[in-house]
């Protein structure tokens, strides 16, 4: 049996789907022959990671490019030419949408704009690639979950290492039980930044070629901020440090170290969130913490997520990684290899497996495989959904100031205080209608 098929074995157990494939699919099946037609929305440093990957894929085709920001855009049409193709540079996502050539969208725009191009692409009868976190409020998941499932579309999530062969083994190890009885698992990143981090910019004028109020789409209207837009080529994003756009470290970084948790664990969610944390460092306009420490109760186990920013402990300068810790020994597993630790006298012996080929181009290729052949990919809608709730709520517990009792089925909380903080609301005219 696969890592694929155990992963999808316990997706099913806890999603309560019934098949892999659906007979209501009305669109075009590709063949294995079949052009791809895709378009990429949003083409900045990881929109342009994506174009590159899709297009190592045999039979796609890089149909469009799309961004607000005109530089993106005339950057990406450059890179698709030199590979041969010939996309259409185009401004607005809903010329996309209304394009019924196109077959895919990929959807790499800043969080904010995720659920909601998501699931209009849904709507349009399009398959869809969209980044993460898919969502950054409980309203906006379960959109997502529901239109992808209405409109039978295959919805790949950009958490990518769960296509990486050494992250499959490393869940099988933890399901397997040769580590014992896991207690605790530990999730983090560090770095370490000047304490001036991205500056105090003011409120100023949008750059040429910025179409600022379609950036900012369902957020509340703002004045133009380098900060708060902070796309640039030379720079890790700054818009992800501010509630509008989404979630600071959690749900940039500690997704993907969360995401594997949960994978390992049969797809789990935590009963119990706890969140601890601030600016103690940085001196700039971020708004979310630059240290930040969450324990998520799983009831078998104990989950934590850490970061800092003002330390790597002496070792580099993006550190990122998770342990599990059992009885009988220690899983260490990053995006490079994993290694088993034994605990004295338990007769398990010291392992270690390499990553072996980069996870990225391999996620693609599980999602064009699916888009032909109509099956659940690796990073399901669903399984995403639930891995960005999990990060939503250690920020809904860090800005609530409070613990959090989280109920599933209902997707809420038992902390009243804590709610306002679980669901967006957007700016007219856009709404989220599944």
């Amino acid at each position: 049996m696969t890592n694929q098929s155990i992963d999808r074995r316990g997706f099913l157990k806890t999603s309560g789907a019934t098949a892999l494939t659906t007979s209501l699919f009305t669109g075009n099946l590709k063949g294995a022959n079949d052009k791809i037609a895709a378009a990429f929305v949003g083409v900045g440093v990881m929109g342009s990671e994506n174009l590159k990957a899709a297009m190592e894929q045999p039979g796609v085709q890089a149909a469009a490019v799309c961004d607000v920001y005109q530089p993106n855009l005339e950057r990406a049409a450059a890179i698709a030419r030199r590979a041969g193709h010939q996309p259409k540079e185009v401004r607005d996502f809903r010329e996309i949408l209304a394009d019924k050539s196109i077959d895919v969208v990929c959807i790499s725009t800043p969080d904010h704009w995720h659920p909601y191009i998501t699931v209009e692409a849904c709507k349009a009868g399009k398959d869809v690639y969209v980044e993460k976190p898919v969502c950054l409020s409980l309203n906006e998941g379960q959109a997502m979950i529901t239109a992808a499932r209405k409109y039978n579309r295959v919805v790949q999530a950009g958490t990518w290492q769960r296509s990486g062969a050494h992250f499959q083994k490393a869940c099988e190890l933890v399901r397997s039980g040769e580590l014992g009885k896991i207690a605790f698992v530990r999730t983090w990143i560090y770095n370490n930044m000047p304490q001036a981090g991205i500056g105090n910019p003011p409120d100023g004028k949008p750059p040429a070629g910025l179409d600022w109020d379609l950036w900012l789409g369902p957020a509340p209207k703002r004045e133009f901020n380098p900060n708060r837009f902070g796309v640039y080529p030379k720079a890790y994003s700054y818009f992800r440090y501010f509630w509008d756009y989404a979630g600071g470290h959690v749900t940039d970084s500690g997704i993907h170290m969360l995401d594997i948790v949960q994978m390992a664990f049969g797809e789990a969610m935590p009963k119990t969130i706890s969140a601890l944390g601030g600016k103690y460092w940085l001196k700039d306009d971020e708004e979310t913490p630059d240290t930040l420490q969450i324990s998520f109760d799983y009831s078998d186990f104990l989950g934590s997520w850490e970061h800092r920013c003002n330390n790597t402990g002496g070792t580099k300068a993006r550190l990122m990684g998770i342990t599990f810790h059992g009885t009988r020994g220690t899983l260490y597993v990053d995006r490079n290899l994993y290694h088993v630790t034994p605990e004295q006298g338990s007769g398990l012996e010291e392992s270690e497996m390499k990553r072996v080929a980069d996870p990225h181009p391999l996620h693609w290729t599980n999602f064009v495989d699916c888009v032909r052949t109509r099956k659940r990919p690796n990073s399901d809608i669903e399984t995403c959904v639930r891995s960005s709730e999990s990060c939503v709520l250690g920020n809904v517990s860090y800005r609530a100031k409070t613990r959090l009792d989280w109920n599933e089925q209902t997707q809420t909380v038992a902390q009243p205080e804590a709610r306002p903080f679980l669901y967006r609301q957007y700016r007219a005219p856009w709404k989220l209608e599944a």
